[in-house]
């Protein structure tokens, strides 16, 4: 039991730091890891808080709540409409495919100097357009398979942000998301007194890995962020295809 204990105390440890270093990471590495000893509605439930408290932390050293309210707020409403229609999607038609469906769309993306495909000038000329387009795909994919990562990052790379701000957009998406969720598992009764009990701890633990990483992020350039939110699109493309095919 202490082993187990320990081992997911480890967990969060590491996605915290991640996340902390990298501006995300949480969800994607804890979530997989402590299903391994909980359910996947667990894992989802243990990382809820720890979650918003690593994404409110980024928004405040990268930029503010306020600032991002007024610029991105169209991206915010839209991602939490697309991530409702996406949920009540996947109720009534579920399917495994919905997976393969972002892998392709990604891809497709990864590769787009070769079909002569770019999304700049339709972002540079329908700005409002493209940003509630971009926040309601990426609530519906979010909604659909659990990841909305990919189309955010896709998004902040044809925005040509820097890291701090690309920091600040997804964490605030990320936020607003798993505010949903809590509003949705709270509705439906999951918070106890024993809860708040076990994941108390488990919030102490992230700010630790957060601090942790906030020490090293620095040593991050512009240039090496972008190439590691490049590999993350391709290292989830096939994680997805892999994934829909082994159901």
């Amino acid at each position: 039991m202490d082993e187990i204990l320990l081992a997911q105390g480890l967990i969060i440890l590491l996605s915290s730091f991640v996340h902390s270093v990298l501006g995300f990471g949480f969800p994607l590495l804890a979530t997989p890891l402590l299903s391994i000893f909980v359910t996947i509605k667990e894992a989802v439930l243990l990382t809820l808080f720890p979650n918003l408290v690593v994404n409110s932390n980024i928004i405040r050293r990268s930029s503010s709540f306020g600032l991002l309210w007024k610029e991105y707020k169209l991206l915010v409403i839209s991602l939490v409409i697309g991530s409702f229609f996406g949920t009540n999607l996947l109720i009534v038609f579920y399917s495994d495919y919905y997976k393969l469906l972002l892998a392709l769309i990604t891809l497709l993306y990864l590769n787009k100097t070769h079909i002569n495909f770019s999304l700049e000038n339709m972002i540079k000329n329908n700005p409002k357009v493209m940003m509630a387009l971009f926040g309601f795909t990426s609530g519906v994919i979010g909604g659909l398979v659990n990841v909305m990562l990919p189309v955010l990052i896709i998004y902040i790379l044809e925005l040509g942000l820097t890291r701090e701000k690309s920091f600040a957009i997804m964490n605030f998406c990320f936020f607003a998301s798993k505010l949903t969720q809590v509003i949705v598992f709270g509705v439906h009764g999951n918070f106890t007194l024993e809860f708040g009990l076990i994941v108390i701890p488990i919030v102490l633990i992230s700010l630790i890995g957060l601090y942790l990483g906030n020490k090293v992020r620095h040593k991050l350039d512009e240039n090496l962020y972008k190439k590691i939110l490049i590999a993350t699109l391709w290292i989830l493309s096939f994680y997805l295809i892999v994934n829909t095919f082994s159901m």
